[in-house]
């Protein structure tokens, strides 16, 4: 088989490799910096694109809906150029935008596979777990936590943080995750009752990628608390306030990519074939 792979993170990059060692042609654009062996890297994007029907690349393909996401790449590589050059090809990626969907390539968004994105959680809490580690200097046993929202992340947050010993606090919106969560021996609070337990929060983890920590809810918080937000962009953390309030707030967004881009890039892969087989 032969499979164009175009930018990406350190997940294409293994992504690619995995491909490479399986006898397929691979030929890559934007993966020069990290892609040394097995792979062909290829001089031009038209040169990339040209060699397979088959096209992949990031997940999330564009961070700011101009460019494609490719730390590796020497030049930047356009969301444009792309769709100019593309023509009939499979077109896999993370959050296709409007533009692509709309050309000629035959799109296919990895993001809207419930299987891919379930498994992508357990590289995302794993991570999640590594950087409260590193940052701070009591155990996870014993504290206090507040994980915001329950969703596929915030499900698995509060498995694995009861698991370690810790006190966990979950908010939620919906009467049926306050009812999942109490079952499963964590507190469910609501996001306006943040306020209320904010003085024993050691750790808050949020998963929402809109606003539900301002001012009144940061206010709250003791002053060595460590907020990590592991939410899509724009989270769900006023930073400014937090700023003022010289509260530690961690971003960290990419953690599979960043953290376990093997084991990532590898779920990536079964997603493909199994889109590909059927």
């Amino acid at each position: 088989m032969n499979i164009s792979i175009i930018g990406g993170d350190l997940r294409i990059a293994r992504l690619a490799e995995m491909y490479a060692k399986e006898d397929n042609m691979v030929y890559t654009y934007g993966l020069d910096k990290i892609c040394k062996d097995l792979v062909i890297n290829c001089k031009s994007l038209k040169e990339a694109v040209e060699k397979s029907k088959i096209v992949v690349s990031g997940v999330p393909l564009t961070k700011n809906g101009e460019k494609i996401n490719a730390p590796y790449a020497q030049n930047d590589i356009t969301i444009k150029e792309l769709i100019q050059i593309m023509d009939n090809q499979i077109f896999i990626a993370g959050n296709i935008p409007k533009e692509i969907l709309e050309s000629k390539a035959k799109c296919i968004d990895l993001l809207k596979d419930e299987s891919l994105t379930i498994l992508n959680a357990i590289p995302t809490v794993e991570g999640t777990i590594k950087l409260i580690i590193d940052k701070r200097e009591e155990t996870i046993h014993e504290s206090t936590i507040l994980i915001c929202g329950f969703g596929r992340i915030g499900k698995i947050l509060c498995k694995d943080f009861k698991a370690l010993g810790a006190n966990v606090y979950c908010a939620a919106r919906k009467e049926s995750d306050f009812a999942w969560i109490r079952e499963q021996g964590y507190i469910p609070i609501s996001y306006t009752e943040t306020p209320e337990i904010g003085p024993k929060i050691d750790i808050i983890i949020n998963t929402v990628p809109h606003m539900i920590l301002s001012e009144k809810e940061l206010k709250s918080l003791k002053r060595n608390v460590l907020i990590v937000d592991v939410a899509s962009l724009p989270g769900g953390i006023d930073k400014k306030i937090a700023q003022t309030l010289n509260l530690n707030v961690v971003t960290a967004l990419g953690i599979p990519g960043k953290e376990f881009p093997r084991t990532a890039a590898k779920y990536i892969k079964e997603t493909i074939d199994k889109i590909l087989n059927m």
